[in-house]
């Protein structure tokens, strides 16, 4: 069964297509677009089998981060302590 995080971000991305949004360009739009699924999948979620999607706010952030970022990676590179950055390959 998909999370709740992963329907909220499947559902941003398809009306990022729809909308022809460039999420790296329109990084304001993705967040209003985002609240606005999240408001919706919490309606939803009342009434229906979804699973529950907790804490919206980090839900909202890895979403953005997924859609108009870096995902798992963006949070390091919006650290301000953060000013090296290596790869390391095995």
């Amino acid at each position: 069964m998909a999370t709740a995080r992963a329907i909220v971000e499947d559902e941003v991305r398809e009306l990022v297509r729809r909308r022809g949004i460039d999420p790296v360009a329109e990084p304001d739009v993705v967040t209003r677009l985002i609240d606005e699924v999240v408001s919706d999948y919490l309606d939803r979620a009342v009434t229906s089998q979804l699973p529950p999607l907790g804490d919206a706010a980090p839900v909202s952030r890895a979403v953005l981060d997924a859609v108009a970022g870096f995902g798992p990676l963006q949070p390091f590179l919006d650290d301000p302590t953060i000013d090296d950055y290596r790869v390391v390959t095995s």
